[in-house]
């Protein structure tokens, strides 16, 4: 893969992440790694798709690309992040355990009830501040053991923050590996499709554009 050109770095950076969320390049940590994935696309398209919003009217507007993302937002306002095509998991996924193999009731693996009735929009804006402001007090590695060799495994991530700033209430988010993934993939398509507005020339040509080096003169 070639460089990037500066007007298609926006577009570029968020679709190469999501290539990457889709066909994870090989590593001993994939969790880890689509974790780091995952908060790149969010941290990215949540700060473009809001910051528009900051400089004045919607009206007053003078770059398309303004338009464009915060689009974004608007149309996270429409679903909740419980639905489709977000479906942020609401009980604990069988990863490697079986019904009630480790002495629990079924409705012990209920998470995420926090944001049942979320929107996308409130959704994305918590776990960016979550994730912007975290550290190893309030992220926290989720493991499973194997049923089949025993071996602790590292499931996901989870997450304790303030409902909002100043706020005395704390959610709890349980991020596994398949939300990751799935969450992070959807949220950068909807992204780079609003940006490019459809254009598939205006994709090909990010997707490809190539930055040769000018050679250094002795």
């Amino acid at each position: 893969m070639g460089g990037i050109a500066d007007e298609h770095v926006e577009w570029a950076i968020v679709n190469r992440l999501k290539a990457m969320l889709d066909e994870p390049p090989q590593t001993t940590f994939n969790v880890t790694q689509t974790f780091a994935l995952f908060s790149s696309v969010l941290l990215w398209t949540k700060n473009r798709a809001w910051v528009a919003g900051n400089q004045g009217q919607r009206g007053q507007w003078q770059d398309h690309a303004d338009h464009r993302a915060h689009d974004v937002r608007e149309a996270m306002r429409e679903k909740r992040i419980t639905e489709d095509p977000w479906r942020l998991s609401l009980a604990m996924p069988q990863l490697v355990l079986v019904d009630r193999a480790d002495g629990r009731e079924i409705e012990d693996r209920r998470i995420n009830t926090d944001f049942e009735a979320m929107t996308a929009e409130d959704f994305f804006k918590w776990l960016r501040d979550a994730l912007a402001h975290g550290d190893g007090r309030t992220i926290k590695p989720i493991h499973k053991q194997s049923a089949r060799t025993g071996q602790t495994l590292l499931a996901g991530f989870r997450v304790k923050f303030n409902a909002e700033r100043g706020a005395q209430r704390i959610l709890k988010l349980d991020l596994f590996h398949d939300d990751m993934r799935r969450i992070g993939s959807v949220l950068a398509d909807l992204f780079c499709a609003s940006l490019s507005g459809g254009d598939r020339y205006f994709e090909e040509e990010a997707g490809t554009a190539r930055i040769e080096e000018v050679a250094q003169i002795a």
